[in-house]
């Protein structure tokens, strides 16, 4: 008989209100723990929530640089999320713009209204205490399913960064 580990749980906000808030401590330093969110070859590795990676992840590492990463890609569409940095503070701070893309084979694009992320990165001893601030998404349905999406995000992230 297998014993299924209970889900860790890392977002603090009720599902579906706003903001979205989602903190954790992750064994490791703030550095590593900002590298984690910064740099492609690492973002791949964490951002899908239920397992598997990442189609690829684009960023372009400056205040107005633009960031992309393609959960799925088939004949017919693309799906991915994208945005620009609107503030970087390494390894202390992030912030940037969000939106949900659909794009089809016909050139139709399909696009949430932009969201705002704030990511702060705070050591506490010899591990990183990450604060999540998702705001600005329109409907109750959207807020649970990103809060659900950043929740699982965290549970990934904090077993890479510490592996």
């Amino acid at each position: 008989m297998t014993v299924q580990q209970p889900a860790r749980e890392f977002l603090k906000s009720s599902p579906g209100l706003e903001p979205i808030i989602v903190e954790g401590l992750f064994r490791a330093a703030p550095a590593r723990v900002f590298r984690a969110f910064t740099e492609p070859e690492e973002v791949r590795c964490w951002f899908v929530p239920k397992g598997g990676n990442l189609v690829s992840a684009e960023i372009d590492l400056k205040v107005g640089g633009r960031w992309r990463f393609v959960i799925e890609r088939t004949g017919e569409k693309q799906i991915h999320f994208e945005g620009e940095y609107l503030a970087i503070d390494a390894p202390n701070r992030l912030e940037f713009s969000w939106r949900h893309v659909q794009e089809f084979a016909n050139g139709e694009r399909d696009a949430t209204d932009s969201s705002k992320v704030i990511v702060t990165f705070l050591e506490a001893g010899k591990a990183t205490e990450v604060k999540l601030r998702h705001e600005a998404i329109k409907s109750e349905d959207a807020r649970r399913g990103v809060g659900g999406g950043w929740n699982g995000c965290f549970g990934r992230l904090a077993d890479f960064v510490a592996a």
